[in-house]
């Protein structure tokens, strides 16, 4: 039987005006005492109670009614009569949803819109989300952008094929923080040498590795500063970023963080949602 949810949607409004709404979803748990062990397979301790994914293993139904909630709260609250949900793949892909193609485009992790009453969603556990619009009622984008895809352009691809004509705005969701992410040092080095080489910052090495790579006390290991390293990249292009303040994923029961499910050997975990809505 799927939980009683009978409630207030567990999100938060990022931003909105007359013309957008950016969104993102939590897990619906706001207390450390609500989790349950990484060891108990309750539905509650894997996907807190509004998971969005599909393909995280939680029951179909229950997300797809989730969803539709989802939707039902954005149609009452801004007009929107649409979610465009991706199979996001940590890769560059962009798609334009006003575009006619076909379904198994839907691989990619990046959404562009002009269409008014349209919503763009993307989920993440970890990974920066971010949404990019002008604030006079223009495009909007919705981008999943991970390591990967910071290492190999998907903001500057995502930027390049938005129709604009005035000021680009951004506004990131919660995301994994520095001093929870953790990698290996050669693999820290790869990202900013990637960054640097492709030409997605406007510093130079050694200042880009001073600014988001920290030391760590385990051997090989370094932490990353991936929210700020999308910061730069969205300020290369002339893009304010709205809010200073990004949540961790990883720190707060508030958000599904991948990472905690490896650390505390979850079977699954939920996935958060940010959506823009062009009202």
């Amino acid at each position: 039987m799927m939980p009683n949810e009978n409630m207030t949607l567990p999100l938060d409004i990022l931003y909105q005006n007359d013309d957008v709404m950016v969104i993102q979803t939590h897990t619906g748990v706001s207390d450390k005492a609500d989790q349950l062990t990484g060891h108990d397979d309750n539905q509650l301790a894997l996907y807190g109670k509004f998971n969005m994914a599909l393909h995280v293993n939680d029951v179909p139904s229950w997300v797809l009614n989730r969803r539709a909630r989802l939707l039902a709260w954005l149609y009452e609250q801004a007009g929107a009569n649409q979610i465009h949900w991706l199979n996001q793949v940590h890769g560059n892909v962009v798609i334009d949803v006003d575009q006619p193609r076909s379904q198994s485009l839907s691989l990619a992790d990046a959404l562009i819109t002009q269409r008014a009453k349209t919503a763009l969603a993307i989920m993440t556990a970890d990974c920066v989300p971010i949404a990019i619009f002008e604030k006079n009622g223009g495009a909007v984008a919705c981008i999943h952008a991970g390591w990967q895809g910071l290492t190999n352009g998907v903001i500057a691809k995502t930027v390049a094929l938005m129709p604009t004509s005035s000021k680009l705005f951004a506004v990131i969701g919660a995301c994994i923080s520095l001093p929870a992410y953790e990698v290996d040092q050669h693999l820290a080095e790869h990202i900013i040498d990637e960054v640097v080489t492709n030409k997605l910052v406007l510093l130079d090495r050694q200042v880009l590795f001073d600014m988001l790579i920290k030391p760590s006390n385990n051997c090989g290991k370094a932490y990353l500063d991936i929210k700020s390293l999308a910061r730069l990249q969205l300020e290369k292009f002339g893009i304010t970023v709205l809010n200073d303040t990004v949540p961790c994923s990883y720190l707060s029961p508030k958000y599904y963080s991948y990472r905690l499910q490896t650390h505390t050997n979850r079977p699954a975990i939920g996935r958060m949602a940010m959506l823009i809505i062009k009202k």
